[in-house]
């Protein structure tokens, strides 16, 4: 929708600052990027060619690195996260029934 003329928009001056703003970084932003850009050295490192076996952890812990023998946690996890789906899942079900029945009061 237009506006009158001789009105203008409320947010004109801050629209105006933005802009300013902007056009006052872009190229300090810019400048400094290249600069970083140009004066970082590249990082080169090798690959290890062996790995740490943790022996003081059990076989399948979080930060062990030997697998779980037979699937130890596996079927803990896969229990625990289908009942955090579960529970949310039934709160997000009563969340939306409560919101239907509340606006179908209002009507």
């Amino acid at each position: 929708m237009p506006l009158r003329r001789g009105r203008r928009a409320w947010y004109r001056s801050a629209v105006r600052t933005l802009v300013r703003l902007f056009g006052r970084c872009l190229p300090l932003g810019i400048a400094l990027g290249l600069a970083l850009g140009a004066a970082a050295p590249v990082a080169e490192a090798d690959p290890p060619t062996t790995h740490e076996v943790i022996y003081t952890r059990p076989s399948g812990f979080w930060t062990s690195n030997r697998p779980a023998v037979g699937g130890a946690y596996r079927w803990r996890l896969l229990g625990i996260g289908v009942a955090i789906a579960a529970v949310t899942g039934y709160a997000m079900l009563r969340l939306v029934r409560r919101a239907n029945a509340e606006r179908a009061a209002r009507r």
